[in-house]
């Protein structure tokens, strides 16, 4: 009976040790597969202009960003794709997106108004009102990768402040006839070009004053002065009353080269054929 128990005792013992080493190798077996899970790669991470070599056991380019500290906000371009799989060597980009919104102001060139008035002698100018130019304001959505100015889109516009002409009264006095006429010495057909005060017209170290010591702009034409003499009072159809105060080199023969305040008046009077009436 003794031996029996016995027996069955070393039998129960054998079951148990046996159970215990399955368990420890199912144990180990379960520790190798986790380890083989864990497998880490090496990446690169560039971002904000650095590079940092990393090595990772996470599972996504999304994780490892974040187990690096870096946030990504949605409008960031990162490449590869935040889901994807790292690969050992994998290079992950990360580009920094802002969008701003900004201001530019722009000037609003102002409009010269002519006015002619027989409270002035002849040819005499005088400016009533110097001109003030206008303010428009410009949105633009601006995009900056890392820091860098991309693209720039205009969202909209708006006039901040209105221009203020100039206004210029221009002698008349004295240039009719008690019947209403002139008294013209002559009258000549002339090929006519304009020119303004500034340096795209006189160069960029203009003066501002004629050869007649004139100050050079509207009501101040440059003729040659074997055909129309210098100081001599004109009415020019078209243009008004001038006095030809200035010469020039391209400005020969029946060539006249009409003065305006602005680039732009010049400009948009070109060149024509005009009749020029010379005063007594």
């Amino acid at each position: 009976m003794q031996i029996r128990e016995f027996r069955l005792a070393r039998t129960a013992l054998s079951v148990v040790i046996g159970c215990a080493m399955f368990a420890a190798v199912a144990a180990n077996r379960d520790n190798v597969v986790q380890a083989q899970r864990l497998e880490t790669v090496n990446v690169i991470i560039r971002s904000n202009g650095t590079e940092r070599h990393v090595r990772t056991a996470q599972t996504t380019v999304g994780a490892i960003l974040k187990e690096a500290g870096i946030e990504v906000e949605p409008v960031d371009k990162v490449t590869p794709a935040t889901i994807q799989r790292p690969k050992d060597g994998m290079v992950i980009s990360v580009v920094k997106v802002k969008n701003v919104i900004e201001i530019e102001k722009q000037p609003i060139a102002f409009d010269s108004v002519k006015t002619f008035t027989n409270l002035l002698k002849p040819g005499q100018v005088k400016l009533d009102t110097p001109g003030e130019p206008g303010e428009k304001l410009i949105r633009y959505v601006v995009r900056y990768e890392d820091g860098i100015p991309i693209k720039r889109t205009q969202i909209g516009s708006e006039v901040a402040k209105q221009p203020a002409n100039k206004v210029v009264s221009i002698g008349s006095r004295g240039r009719y006839t008690s019947r209403g006429e002139f008294r013209t010495r002559k009258i000549l057909k002339m090929s006519a070009t304009a020119y303004e005060p500034g340096p795209r017209s006189c160069g960029k170290y203009a003066t501002g004053k004629t050869a007649s010591g004139l100050q050079a702009g509207y009501g101040v034409v440059a003729v040659d002065p074997k055909v129309i003499p210098l100081g001599a009072k004109l009415y020019i159809e078209g243009y008004g009353y001038a006095i030809a105060g200035d010469r020039g080199r391209s400005i020969k023969g029946n060539r006249i080269d009409l003065g305006f305040s602005t680039v732009r008046e010049a400009l948009n009077f070109g060149r024509k054929s005009v009749i020029v009436h010379v005063l007594e």
